[in-house]
């Protein structure tokens, strides 16, 4: 500390010599240096008021921990003590349970006293103790008897600390009671407990406190002269300003207010030396670098004087430009206030600027200003997947051709085109004649997207769907009517057809269901409402089952039995598909597992489960499905996981790295609806599949169409040539699965051979090995010869065309000549009469005469059997 004051005061010094020299300067007419000399002044008294302050605090908050460090050892030290007394408050009431019923307590002797412990009459004579505790003892009993003496004490109470030798000890007596404890306390004895102050110190981890950086004082003040008897501590001489708390003794003290108390003081005192010197130095430096800058400033002011004509001058220049400047901010804020209220990619309004628009036109028809507003809120198709392919920059380029495009479109009526959101646009139309002029509007945004976008050496055709709601009333809140657009754009999204659809009263209740429905989905786990059906998988060339693919299906306790469309795109949204899937996945292992147990030991088979895009997301997918093989021992080759083109192609690197990860642990992999995409060649080789599945290669087609057999013959082929491992899906005829057979596949699935069945039945299919039997089929073939032309009447029969099949070239028009009435079997053919046409005379009901086999071209009538009528 002497060297920090010694350092303080050298600096002080250095500090001082300067200033004189200065003082001197002034004294003989140089006022130079009179602001800094003001300006030391001020911060060294400043600093110094500062120092002081901080000092004051440091010193506080140090005594503030002080106490509570004290407090924190006092508290040890008082629980030890209360142990002694615990004890002998025990070893009293084991004594009183043998001398209640005897007249001496002479009895006593035949107690054994504990360690530390031992019998005392009340007369304070030692009657029981340890043989190498009876000194002890007899030392303690005195004390005790010099204590009453002096002092009337009372039952129970401390004694000492007492010095015994070289020790120092402190006793607790309790008295023996057997009847009323007053009574006792003169007839019976106590029983007395002690310890050595030495260990009760060791035991409280009091020299801890000098690693602390604190010196400490244990002792006890006296009653009347206040004096104090110092037991242990750091420093041979008293502790001065320091921090003391009481010891609150577990009994009354032997000598009425005495009490023993520990003092504490941080070894280096309450405000370091240290810390006060490098304040000063702080001070001293502060106070140089003023003075001097203070000084530096009065030179720099005198230029500036100097230079102060030269400033004038240029004045007129200066104001020149600082009139340039005002503008150039004036300009700043209009762009920033275009900023606020339009994007900054399209310039188009954004959504800030629509509602403020939307809210003026509220009002304006409120006041019978305006008929009738429209809103309609315009969504690009695949937004997402041209910004992961092609990337943000192409997105936002188609983005700005699409507005230039609605520009056009929205610039011959009065109204607002806005940026609605990353992929949306909004449309507001101030004045509308009709409902229909708004669907107009939307069908004109619709045609702008028809030609293609450039983007990126890539011409790519954009769809969009679109929400409409109009607005005929002003008292309504701008809120709801951009709701209601909002909820028919989510209804023209999940629409099969129409894509631009107006907002009706139901579609809110359609979006309640669907809200209703998301939250029934967060408790079907819990519920155990989730369930899996298995559609076997046959090997085309016996027709025996060799495995199943696993199907989820939720049986919902309203809405029955629901397929995944109806609620995986929920679950996709709100984050349910990852748990979704591992309870697939984990179902399906608990499945397999029954099975394995319960077939014959060299039967093979497999279960295959489907991958979402958002299941190849999750990065602990692989050390799951490892931990459940290692779980129930189950065999990789038993499971596969089927995944289609849209989820690889969300996160192409992703997707990689847990496939190969799958594939590590001895899985197989499927590519579904291989043939469908633009880019599974390329995915063949970038993935690691040993399966690919053949999407629909005779749904509601005849086997004989050249062109699909001979895709399907060609993607055969080519599934050989690469190792791969062909399963046609959903196989519905005969026809399919023959000509399937001819062509080489593996193995097939469909309605043909089985519609997914529960676990058990699935199993029985299994284990029977036997090979699948056709279902019987009603035939609805008839023959019809061609007829001459004769003048007939000729009948127009409607045909269900499907979507993915080209467009066939006969004329859907037959002629039949009425056949006569012979007998022959009548068919019923239902007609679907245009609303344009007036109804035809002519009965519904045909009678056809059975054809012989003369090579006539046959025709199906994919017609539900109709009862004659009753004649």
């Amino acid at each position: 500390m002497t060297t920090s004051l010694r350092q303080a005061t050298t600096s002080i010094l250095r500090v001082t010599t300067p200033i004189l020299r200065v003082t001197t300067s002034i004294r003989q007419g140089n006022f130079a240096w009179l602001p800094a000399v003001v300006v030391l002044g001020i911060v060294l008294i400043a600093g110094s008021r500062l120092i002081d302050l901080s000092a004051r605090h440091h010193a506080a908050v140090a005594r503030e921990t002080g106490a509570t460090v004290a407090s924190n050892s006092v508290r040890k030290i008082e629980l030890l003590l209360q142990k002694v007394a615990d004890l002998a408050e025990r070893r009293a009431a084991s004594a009183a349970q043998v001398v209640s019923n005897k007249d001496t307590p002479a009895w006593l002797e035949s107690v054994p006293p504990a360690a530390n412990t031992f019998w005392m009459t009340s007369d304070d004579k030692v009657l029981g103790s340890r043989p190498e505790e009876a000194a002890t003892a007899s030392g303690i009993a005195t004390e005790w008897q010099s204590a009453e003496s002096a002092h009337n004490l009372p039952g129970s109470a401390v004694l000492g600390p007492v010095r015994l030798g070289s020790r120092w000890l402190i006793a607790v007596r309790f008295p023996i009671t057997a009847g009323s404890p007053a009574q006792v306390a003169r007839s019976r004895g106590w029983s007395v407990a002690y310890t050595d102050l030495d260990q009760l110190i060791a035991a409280s981890r009091l020299a801890r406190l000098t690693g602390m950086g604190y010196d400490f004082e244990l002792y006890q003040v006296e009653p009347g002269s206040a004096r104090t008897r110092s037991f242990a501590g750091w420093r041979t001489e008293r502790l001065t300003d320091a921090v003391a708390a009481r010891i609150r003794l577990p009994a009354t003290a032997a000598i009425p207010g005495s009490y023993l108390e520990m003092a504490i003081r941080p070894r280096a005192g309450w405000y370091p030396a240290t810390l006060l010197a490098s304040e000063i130095g702080l001070l001293v430096f502060l106070a140089w670098l003023f003075a001097f800058g203070t000084h530096e400033l009065t030179q720099e002011v005198q230029r500036s004087r100097a230079a102060l004509v030269a400033a004038l001058q240029r004045q007129r220049t200066t104001n020149q430009r600082l009139a340039a400047e005002m503008q150039q901010r004036l300009n700043l804020q209009e762009t920033f206030d275009h900023a606020r209220f339009h994007d900054a990619f399209t310039g188009l309004p954004n959504r800030r600027y629509f509602m403020d628009q939307l809210d003026r036109a509220l009002r304006d028809l409120r006041k019978q200003r305006r008929q009738c507003l429209a809103v309609i809120i315009v969504d690009i198709v695949r937004f997402k997947l041209i910004n992961d392919i092609l990337g943000h920059t192409a997105g936002d380029e188609l983005m700005l051709q699409a507005a230039r495009r609605f520009e056009k479109t929205t610039s011959a009526f009065e109204g607002v085109l806005a940026r609605w959101g990353g992929d949306q646009f909004a449309v507001l139309i101030l004045d509308l004649a009709s409902r229909e002029a708004a669907m107009n509007v939307a069908g004109s945004l619709k045609e702008e997207l028809r030609s293609p976008f450039d983007l990126r050496r890539h011409r790519l055709v954009v769809a969009a769907t679109m929400g409409v709601t109009w607005v005929e009333s002003g008292q309504r809140r701008a809120e709801d009517i951009v709701r209601e657009a909002d909820i028919a754009l989510s209804a023209a999204k999940h629409h099969e057809t129409a894509k631009i659809l107006g907002y009706a009263p139901n579609m809110a209740g359609q979006a309640a269901n669907l809200v209703s429905l998301e939250a029934d989905l967060h408790v079907a786990r819990e519920r155990h409402e989730l369930q899996l059906l298995f559609q076997p998988i046959v090997n085309l060339q016996t027709y025996k089952m060799v495995g199943a693919e696993a199907l989820l299906r939720w049986r919902h306790p309203v809405e029955g039995v629901l397929a995944p469309d109806r609620f995986l795109g929920v679950a996709e949204e709100t984050g349910l598909m990852v748990p979704i899937t591992r309870w697939i996945i984990l179902r399906a292992v608990r499945v397999a597992e029954d099975w394995l147990r319960r077939l014959p030991a060299n039967q093979e088979f497999f279960i295959s489960v489907n991958l979402s895009p958002t299941a190849l997301r999750d990065p602990d997918l692989s050390q799951y499905v490892a931990s459940l093989l290692r779980e129930t021992q189950l065999p990789p080759s038993l499971l596969k996981f089927e995944l289609t083109e849209a989820a690889l192609i969300s996160n192409v690197g992703a997707a990689r790295e847990t496939l190969d990860q799958l594939h590590a642990l001895g899985l197989q992999l499927m590519l579904d609806d291989f043939g469908t995409g633009y880019s599974s060649l390329s995915y063949l080789q970038l993935f690691p599949f040993d399966f690919v599945k053949i999407d629909r290669p005779f749904v509601n087609r005849m086997a004989s169409d050249q062109a699909n057999t001979g895709m399907t013959a060609a993607m055969l082929q080519m599934a050989g040539s690469l190792n791969l491992t062909a399963i046609a899906e959903i196989i519905e005829t005969e026809e399919a699965a023959l000509a399937l057979q001819t062509m080489g596949c593996d193995y097939g699935q469909g309605y043909y051979f089985s519609e997914p069945i529960e676990a058990e039945p699935a199993l029985q299919l299994l284990r029977s090995e036997q090979p699948f039997q056709p279902r019987p089929e009603i035939s609805a073939t008839l023959k019809i010869r061609p007829l001459e032309e004769d003048g007939s009447p000729t009948i127009r029969i409607r045909l269900d065309q499907p979507p993915d099949q080209p467009a066939q070239e006969t004329s859907p028009t037959m002629k039949l000549r009425p056949p006569i009435e012979d007998g022959s079997p009548t068919v019923r053919i239902q007609l679907e009469q245009p609303p344009d046409q007036p109804a035809q005379e002519t009965s519904p009901t045909l009678k056809l005469r059975p054809v012989e086999e003369d090579g006539s071209p046959t025709i199906r009538l994919a017609a539900d059997p109709v009862e004659e009528p009753q004649s």
